[in-house]
């Protein structure tokens, strides 16, 4: 498929099901039993960093006024230019880590990445300003003094603060840092997109720093950068950092995926582009003016996914991806009919976002079908303005009149809102970044209101989760919960199948401290403390968020047929019990396996003993007496 066809684009990876692609139809794998590619090298020489063209490669000012200057004013561009003057004389005679390269470039590209994203005049000041207090005798009082307090608030968001007695170590200081630049997001967003395209070019230049350097860089960004740029809706540049931040951790087995990923396009080359032409003819008839992209693999994810499924490469990337895109919301589902009389869809694979929207924003229709060639393709049918939306998140130009931009901006004040609670609620820094961790780490579940909202949790998240993620006052007067009509245990885990709970209220709110041990999200974990705290009612161990796990013994009397140890300890999973220990007796047909189990409280044993004995051929469950 040649350039002219098709742009092999960044694809946004909003998927609301697991990949769909369980053929067997031969394709070669690697042979990896654990999957993991040939070991490391034990010493990998960093590549050689050249010499800066400055005639060529570098990216002058003279670039950025020309980005800048096609939608800012005069005034607006000359303000931009003052900030460079600033900082190229602060940045005078400093160096980036190769020690070739003027330290100005850096603020430079910076600049470049939040001007091809339009931002306005003070966030690109900002940008090319941001290390200039932090690195030079400028303060950020003269910055403010001289460019307004809105640039002088986004440079102070960003610059990192500098060790002292309260801030021993470099991990207290970075954990400090992120504290103090979220607290500056909660009144001025445009903060973390100035750290983000920060973080973007020093992950570009990170073959420049040693290797110990490299590797902590990369893990803090995949850790740290990577979720707030998806909780920011801005895919375009989590996308990146992913690759990236897995570059810097394992260049060894990046290398082996790109080779192999190239040799598979190459040879599949035909056979998709087949597909993308019949799809491309059939949409411009019907929808004059349709495009239809291919997307470019995302590795990362690919690497993911294979882990977690202890599948090879070819069995995750053997999934030709497809972005078509069209003016209007009708004309997605217009397109949707027309790929599925095209193409077999496959059952229980199409997901409706545009209906349901996720919860930080995205939209689109998503199938996923089986050509006549057999291979297997997933489409993302959105609307323009959707995959502008899905790629720059709160940094599309949303200030437009926009219903989508309108909602995603709404989606992100109400997170705004959450994070200045954890803000309020936590006792330190550190506390604050473990629920901000907990909170940004990838959600999968969802699950719908009785009034048809979606809610969006993690996997493994509670009844009393969802409680909390729909309203706090609701989480703190639960004492019941109905999922599709059927009555469930609070602590019993929201199901992956878009079920509609219920939350059955008391009179007065009751949090009970229990529910500190299973509770999932940072939401309800906070909300639990601070209402208990409040009535002197947490107990020591809950300040630390530790629950207090309870040491059982079970016997289990079973049939002796085949299956039955994998459907004891899969409910026992579902039920988030941990197995200590197990031992099986018996003759004949009929076996005793004895497991001594961690369980929150005598409650939860209670349910695990109830749920055990509906499964088929469980004849006995009873407590394990000394």
């Amino acid at each position: 498929m040649s350039d002219d066809d098709a742009y092999r684009g960044a694809a946004p990876d909003e998927r609301g099901d697991e990949s769909g692609n369980n053929r067997g139809d031969g394709f070669h794998e690697f042979n990896e039993p654990s999957f993991e590619p040939p070991a490391e090298p034990p010493a990998e020489p960093p590549a050689p960093a050249p010499k800066p063209n400055f005639s060529h490669n570098v990216f002058r000012v003279y670039n950025l006024m020309q980005l800048v200057e096609r939608y800012m004013t005069p005034t607006d561009s000359a303000k931009v230019y003052d900030a460079f003057l600033l900082a190229a004389e602060k940045h005078e005679g400093q160096m980036r880590a190769d020690k070739v390269t003027p330290y100005i470039t850096h603020p430079l590209e910076v600049a470049r990445t939040l001007a091809l994203w339009y931002l306005d005049v003070d966030t690109v000041c900002a940008a090319l300003l941001h290390d200039v207090p932090e690195d030079t005798d400028c303060t950020n009082e003269e910055i403010v003094e001289k460019f307004g307090s809105t640039v002088g608030h986004l440079v102070g968001g960003v610059t990192k603060l500098k060790r002292n007695d309260e801030l021993p170590t470099k991990q207290a200081v970075t954990i400090a840092s992120y504290r103090k630049m979220m607290q500056a997001m909660t009144q001025d967003f445009r903060v973390v997109l100035v750290k983000l395209a920060d973080r973007l070019h020093n992950m570009k230049t990170l073959g420049n720093v040693e290797p110990d350097k490299r590797r902590r860089v990369a893990r803090e960004t995949s850790t740290t950068y990577v979720t707030l740029a998806r909780r920011m809706g801005m895919n375009i540049i989590r996308r990146e950092l992913q690759w990236l931040s897995f570059q810097g951790l394992y260049p060894w087995r990046s290398s082996i995926m790109e080779r192999a990923l190239e040799k598979y396009l190459q040879e599949n080359e035909e056979k998709h582009e087949q597909i993308f032409k019949s799809t491309a003819d059939a949409l411009d008839v019907s929808i004059p003016g349709s495009s239809v992209l291919v997307w470019e693999k995302n590795l990362f994810r690919v690497y993911e996914q294979c882990r977690r499924k202890k599948v090879g490469f070819r069995q995750q990337w053997d999934l030709l991806e497809i972005s078509v895109q069209v003016a209007e919301v009708e004309e997605c589902y217009r397109a949707l009919g027309i790929i599925h009389s095209l193409f077999k869809p496959r059952m229980g694979m199409v997901r409706d976002f545009i209906a349901a929207p996720r919860a930080y924003g995205f939209q689109s229709l998503q199938t996923t079908v089986t050509a006549s060639n057999g291979q297997v393709v997933r489409f993302q049918i959105q609307t323009r303005e959707m995959y502008q939306v899905a790629q720059l998140g709160v940094a599309a130009r949303w200030n437009h009149a926009s219903g989508t931009r309108a909602y995603t901006q709404g989606v992100f004040d109400g997170w705004v809102e959450q994070v200045k609670a954890f803000d309020s609620q936590a006792q330190n820094s550190d506390e604050f970044y473990a629920a901000m961790q907990g909170d940004m780490f990838q959600t999968e579940i969802y699950a719908y209101t009785p009034e048809g909202d979606v809610k969006e949790l993690p996997r493994g998240a509670t009844l009393v989760d969802f409680a909390y993620a729909v309203h706090t006052e609701l989480g703190h007067r639960c004492v019941k919960a109905k999922v599709d009509g059927v009555e469930r245990s609070l602590r019993s885990r929201v199901p992956n199948n878009m079920a509609t709970i219920e939350i059955i209220c008391g009179d007065k709110p009751s949090p009970e401290v229990n529910w500190l041990n299973f509770v999932k999200t940072s939401k309800a974990l906070y909300a639990i403390r601070s209402w208990l705290r409040q009535h002197n009612a947490l107990p020591e161990w809950g300040e630390n968020g530790e629950g207090q796990k309870l040491l059982a013994g079970i016997v289990v009397e079973v049939r002796d047929v085949k299956g039955m140890l994998r459907q004891i300890t899969k409910c026992l999973d579902g039920l988030d019990v941990n197995i200590v220990d197990l031992k099986i007796s018996g003759e004949g047909r009929i076996k005793q396996d004895a497991f001594t189990i961690q369980v929150d409280d005598q409650g939860h044993l209670q349910e695990v003993i109830r749920q055990l004995k509906h499964i088929p051929n469980v004849l006995d469950v009873s407590k394990l007496t000394k």
